[in-house]
């Protein structure tokens, strides 16, 4: 036939085959997202197995029921939120007043930006041996994640105890912004977030633990001043 007759199969075929070689394409890409896919759900739940066996290690399941510890670690919405949880637990907290329970507390909530100090952060005298057992805590948390093949919890930073501690105790903003070579609006974001886990303590601690009072009157302590307006705000 005269090529004039072909030319709409021509144009009809090169169509096609742009249409299909762009279904082919697509078609590759899909199963290569399902491959993507399947090998994080598959990820996932390796991980999620392996963190069931650390909170069955711990006590905080026994098979697939959930213990008190476990109901008491749900009731904590927080990064070191196991640390938090044994902390209670092991009652590292028992013996401290508010204003020292404030100090140790800080260490889960505060995260430095700056490089570490050779002389170390400045923690209140009655709490130190606290932040001590809150450490040892610590390795020994992360011990136990290493052996299931994990690494979540970070180390305590207690780089915001002593401001903690001196605002607790009542003294000026001006003399703890300077004594603790703070920001006024780190400081705040800071203190906000200390205040909502003390709630989160206080709320999860047995009711005839020490820690329940004391975290209240923690909070009672730290919500004053800048602290207090901007919470409110």
């Amino acid at each position: 036939p005269p090529r004039s007759t072909l030319f709409p199969y021509t144009t009809l075929f090169r169509s096609h085959a742009r249409w299909a070689e762009r279904y082919y394409r697509l078609q590759r890409e899909t199963e290569g997202l399902r491959r993507r896919v399947a090998g994080r759900s598959h990820v996932i739940a390796r991980t999620f197995d392996k963190v069931c066996g650390v909170l069955e290690q711990l006590g905080y399941l026994t098979g697939d029921s959930v213990t008190p510890q476990g109901r008491r670690l749900a009731q904590l919405y927080t990064e070191l939120d196991l640390l938090t949880a044994e902390c209670l637990r092991t009652g590292v907290w028992d013996r401290l007043d508010p204003p020292e329970l404030a100090a140790c507390v800080s260490g889960l909530v505060y995260e430095s930006r700056q490089s570490d100090d050779p002389r170390g952060p400045r923690i209140p005298p009655g709490a130190k041996d606290a932040c001590g057992a809150m450490l040892r805590l610590w390795a020994d948390l992360e011990a136990v994640e290493q052996d299931h093949g994990l690494s979540f919890l970070r180390e305590p930073d207690f780089g915001f105890a002593w401001a903690a501690w001196r605002w607790a105790k009542g003294h000026s903003l001006d003399a703890v912004l300077t004594d603790g070579e703070l920001a006024a609006g780190d400081f705040v974001r800071w203190m906000k977030q200390l205040l909502d886990l003390l709630d989160q303590i206080g709320a999860a601690a047995p009711a005839d633990s020490p820690v329940r009072a004391g975290a209240a009157k923690a909070v009672d302590a730290l919500r004053r001043g800048v602290v207090a307006y901007s919470s409110v705000g």
